[in-house]
């Protein structure tokens, strides 16, 4: 895979594409943009069938092994690699450690060991079996094993140990990558951590270019854990970050940002030139039944939300589209009232429409960045977006996801958290 800049303006912000996939050699991708995050390799809550109507285009997957490592077996068995196996074989598959967007409990190192929390319970893992695993799993593009699940409001001795951690795992992919011919069909990125302590930050930055020759791109991890309260961070503090960061770094390495971040921090990201987004964010507002309806007319602001609550009674009887003007599929055929009318009666397919609409409208957020950059008037586009946001109830950006399982360990068994109910799970079965 090679990454080439079209266009850098003066705000760092630019215009980039990915092309010359293995498998796909005729496959562009044009950064900024996001990739769809993945469960089990199926985009969440959509079929192959609805995903081709909704993107017929090639996309970007964001593919966490920790929710698909279950398909190994069968993946091997295969042999064509996880996006043949998944039915989504003309898609380009970015395969990552874990989702960094699930809360999972804390520690449980072991020696040159990573926990892996699954939906079976913890497998410690090696960076030497994770590139076994991608050797079995064929994604185009591999984020290097590493101790990124932290927040900014780490302490200091377990940022210290991430950066250590991290720069070995490095080390072993690296071997096993330069050693392995079936690797070579994909491409290495790795892993940036520590963000906020700025000297161990470029001490895990120098440690990562001087396998430049060999690495596609960098990842920033380490901003958030998946909590709450880590996404409750000052637009200022992420802006210095990704500034710092973006300027330590060569401009010729693609670079990717892990977290479920709303679109006033993807703006202040793509200002300080970062190009790929993990794609969480639609599907966070999804399980809570939320719609994003950002105004994207940058001379005219109504004041509008920019995200809606559908589960709110007052669209009851609302029977206009989600968003007025908006061409996906939902916003074609159904209503706000009928969407809350599933909402209410917990229907399956609230999730499957709100995630068309959703998706649609955070890929056309991106497609409207780039046309800015290309224009360059992104510095009104990145004004207008963050204003949209600085005017939000904060509870709608912010609180916390009820849908979202919570894995707790417990000897054998595995807890599930589901909102305020508990329920136990030993070996994918549920007790009561």
């Amino acid at each position: 895979m090679r990454f080439n800049i079209k266009q850098v303006n003066c705000g760092s912000e630019r215009i980039g594409s990915l092309t010359g996939f293995i498998k796909s050699s005729k496959t562009i991708i044009e950064t900024p943009t996001a990739a769809l995050l993945t469960q089990g390799c199926s985009v969440v809550h959509l079929t192959a069938e609805v995903l081709a109507k909704v993107f017929p285009d090639t996309q970007l997957l964001w593919l966490p092994l920790s929710n698909s490592v279950q398909l190994e077996n069968g993946v091997k068995a295969q042999g064509e690699g996880v996006a043949k196996f998944a039915g989504l074989p003309k898609h380009v598959i970015c395969a990552t450690l874990y989702n960094i967007n699930e809360i999972v409990p804390p520690g449980h190192f072991e020696l040159g060991k990573l926990p892996l929390w699954t939906k079976n319970g913890k497998k410690m893992i090696t960076a030497d079996k994770y590139m076994d695993l991608m050797e079995t799993f064929k994604p185009d593009i591999i984020l290097a094993a590493s101790d990124g699940r932290i927040s900014l409001n780490e302490k200091p001795k377990r940022i210290v140990k991430s950066v250590e951690r991290t720069m070995a795992l490095l080390d072993s992919c690296i071997n096993k990558y330069k050693a392995s011919e079936e690797l070579q069909q994909s491409s290495l990125v790795g892993v940036i951590v520590a963000a906020n302590i700025p000297h161990k930050c470029e001490e895990c930055i120098r440690h990562i270019l001087k396998y430049k020759e060999t690495l596609v791109g960098v990842a920033l991890a380490g901003l958030t854990d998946g909590s709450k309260e880590s996404y409750e961070v000052s637009l200022d503090k992420l802006k210095e970050i990704f500034s710092r960061v973006g300027g330590s770094l060569p401009n010729d390495l693609l670079r990717i940002v892990e977290g479920s971040w709303n679109p006033a921090v993807i703006v202040t990201a793509i200002e300080h030139g970062w190009d790929v987004f993990d794609g969480s964010y639609p599907i966070k507002l999804t399980n809570k039944g939320h719609a994003l309806s950002l105004n994207f007319d940058v001379y005219r602001y109504s004041g509008d939300p920019c995200i809606m609550d559908l589960n709110d009674i007052r669209y009851n009887e609302d029977f206009k589209p989600i968003l007025e003007g908006c061409e996906c599929l939902t916003c074609k055929k159904h209503t706000r009232a009928y969407i809350r009318h599933l909402l209410n009666t917990r229907e399956m397919l609230a999730s499957v429409l709100l995630s068309i609409h959703n998706l649609h409208h955070f890929n056309e957020f991106f497609v409207q960045a780039r046309l800015h950059i290309s224009a360059s008037t992104f510095n009104i586009y990145k004004k207008h977006i963050i204003t949209q946001y600085e005017n939000i109830n904060p509870k709608l950006d912010n609180e916390e996801d009820k849908t979202a399982p919570t894995l707790v360990q417990d000897k054998k068994k595995i807890k599930v958290r589901i909102g305020d109910n508990v329920k136990t799970e030993v070996n994918g079965t549920i007790i009561k």
